[in-house]
């Protein structure tokens, strides 16, 4: 392979999960593009991946646009900072709501710091039922209606949340994704509902210009319920719900337990914003499905288990 990635490391890595793919059948390759400054780095991977995807994960989606091809595809994502366990899974829940990677699917991972050039990381992924929300086998939805592009652009929010706030300030709020009737039904309006009169088609997360209207009320208490479709029903209730025993890990908080609980109470999916770390975690089923972790300042420590702030 010509070295076009001008580091050692990064070429040895690129080499290795060709390889890997090769050994393992894996049917994709998932490279964090961000790492390289520009796409001609990647194009002879690509090239020499005839057999196995290249899917490139980038926040400039632009830049890597000449290497979508037959056997690769360029992936958008937030631009936002993120662990690099947090790019994987961002990636991977993205690529698996567009229909890009399909339940069963063994997925070699790369991944590096942002314009670095280098390649520092390599995981092996072999998707299973822990994220059967996914599964090809559900069509152009996901559970119980919820369009993939709604959870995709509920997700962005929720992350560029976790990672901005709100005007400097941290933001703790979730969202609840379909079976809307029965997730109302199990809820209670703590505020005016602030959606309420507005025309339909003026709340749909789908539209760009309400993103920033959702973002100002999630400094609310309370959650958003939206269908399956993406219109906001409304903002500011609070989960009430029966469900007893929903094993979480230690330290997470009411707002956690609620998401959970709505999930095993009904076929909503939810998305959770830790306000003191700035996580996002998606439930569904009444489980944590995965969690999309933000990158902590030198120094700082997450809130000890059972704590407040580990809300």
């Amino acid at each position: 392979m010509t070295d076009k990635t001008g580091h050692p490391l990064t070429t040895n890595f690129l080499g290795y999960a060709r390889d890997l793919a090769q050994k393992t059948g894996a049917r994709a390759i998932l490279v964090y593009a961000d790492v390289f400054r520009k796409s001609g780095s990647l194009e002879d991977f690509i090239r020499e991946c005839d057999n196995v995807n290249v899917v490139l994960a980038t926040r400039d989606a632009e830049l890597f646009e000449e290497c979508n091809s037959k056997h690769s595809f360029v992936l958008s994502v937030p631009p936002i900072r993120l662990t690099r366990s947090g790019q994987v899974k961002m990636a991977l829940l993205l690529g698996f709501a567009e229909g890009v990677f399909e339940q069963g699917d063994r997925i070699i991972c790369l991944t590096g710091i942002a314009d670095s050039g280098v390649l520092d990381t390599v995981m092996f992924m072999e998707t299973s039922d822990e994220i059967e929300l996914f599964a090809s086998s559900l069509g152009d939805t996901l559970t119980d209606g919820v369009r993939p592009e709604v959870f995709e652009r509920v997700l962005r929010i929720a992350v560029e949340l976790g990672d901005e706030g709100r005007e400097g300030k941290p933001i703790g709020t979730t969202f609840v994704l379909g079976d809307t009737d029965h997730v109302l039904e199990h809820s209670d309006q703590m505020i005016l509902n602030p959606f309420s009169g507005h025309p339909r088609e003026q709340r749909n997360v789908l539209d760009p210009e309400l993103e920033e209207t959702v973002k100002e009320f999630a400094t609310i208490d309370g959650a958003f319920v939206i269908t399956g479709d993406g219109y906001v029903e409304t903002g500011g209730i609070y989960l009430r719900t029966t469900v007893l025993g929903v094993e979480l890990p230690r330290g997470l908080g009411a707002r956690h337990q609620s998401a959970a609980a709505i999930t095993a109470e009904t076929k909503a999916v939810a998305v959770t914003v830790s306000e003191s770390t700035g996580t996002v975690t998606v439930y569904h089923g009444g489980k944590i499905l995965i969690e999309i972790e933000k990158p902590r300042p030198i120094g700082e420590t997450a809130p000890l288990p059972g704590s407040p702030e580990a809300a």
